[in-house]
């Protein structure tokens, strides 16, 4: 049986999320917005018309879509040694 996804993530639990379903070796909450702030245009998430807005719970705390936040990373995200990269195509 397989587990249901939330259907939003914030920077912490998205982390935990990408580890536990084998898209990133290691990451954190402050590793996935270093990638936001360092990556604007392969993030989705912002204040940019093109980008899918953050939606906010509680006062300060970013949520993110949690299809469109897997997706990025299934896509091969720009990183460092950090994540498993993307297998060649055969």
């Amino acid at each position: 049986m397989s587990k249901q996804l939330p259907p939003f993530v914030t920077f912490t639990s998205g982390a935990a999320l990408l580890i536990e379903l084998g898209l990133v070796d290691e990451i954190t909450a402050d590793g996935l917005r270093y990638h936001a702030r360092k990556n604007p245009d392969w993030w989705r998430f912002g204040d940019r018309e093109d980008q899918l807005p953050y939606l906010m719970a509680g006062g300060r705390t970013r949520t993110m879509e949690t299809g469109a936040f897997l997706e990025m990373f299934k896509s091969g995200p720009r990183r460092g040694g950090q994540g498993n990269k993307p297998q060649p195509k055969e």
